[in-house]
């Protein structure tokens, strides 16, 4: 019985050291909100009260070109030019940016089942990507003095719109079209005139106008009558 638990003991020990060595960390949403842009609901890690961000996620809020493997090992594009190349290499435990090899340790980088996080500092340390993060308010501020493809999108956006604005242009939110029933009866206008003379004859004229929807569309119905002229098309 007891070589028995000292055999268990022995195989279980490491089995145990293992488990505790492995970092734990937990997945919440935060608002990550960036100046003269907005903001958006993202991902994040934290791993003994250190923040780590989605690579893809925020880089693709910003319009930074991103191309992440299939297994979310690495993240590979251009930062604003396609000159600034970088790649972010998980197994390596290195990210290369404009031909400069920044070294990663084993805490700096995270995997999960659906993204790939980087400990906040190293987005402002790297890519000029300042994050403070806010425990109170579970939020992300992003500040940096680069012009990031996101504002010069909105930027050229904006120019449009003045632009449209001098030539009289007018961008409406909703156009809601007119509908026309198969008959609908709308207005008459009618006279009727007659005069008399003494011993002499009598004129009459009636004049009709209808407006009508038939089949849809708009239809004007005009009738002229006078009892001293012959009714001919030509006066309809």
């Amino acid at each position: 019985m007891i070589m028995a638990s000292l055999f268990l003991l022995i195989i279980g020990a490491p089995l145990l050291v293992s488990a505790q060595n492995e970092p734990e960390y937990d997945e919440i949403s935060v608002f990550l909100n960036v100046q003269k842009v907005g903001g958006a609901d993202i991902s994040a890690v934290i791993r003994d009260e250190t923040v780590y961000l989605p690579i893809v996620d925020i880089f693709s809020f910003l319009k930074i070109k991103n191309d992440p493997s299939p297994q979310l090992d690495s993240v590979k594009g251009f930062f604003i030019n396609q000159a600034a190349t970088y790649t972010i290499d998980r197994i390596n435990k290195k990210i290369t940016y404009k031909g400069k090899v920044y070294d990663l340790k084993s805490n700096d980088i995270v995997k999960t089942e659906t993204n790939l996080y980087l400990r906040s500092p190293l987005f402002g340390q790297i890519f000029e990507l300042d994050c403070v993060f806010s425990f109170r308010s579970l939020s992300v501020l992003l500040n940096t003095k680069l012009e990031l493809p996101i504002i010069r999108e909105m930027r050229q956006e904006q120019m449009r719109s003045n632009i449209n604005k001098l030539k009289g242009e007018v961008k409406t939110d909703t156009t809601i079209g007119r509908k026309y029933p198969a008959f609908h009866f709308g207005m008459a206008d009618w006279s009727v005139i007659s005069s008399q003379q003494l011993q002499g004859r009598t004129d009459t004229r009636l004049n009709l106008a209808l407006g009508t929807v038939i089949a849809g569309g708009e239809a004007n119905v005009l009738l002229n009558y006078n009892n001293n002229t012959p009714f001919t098309e030509k006066q309809q």
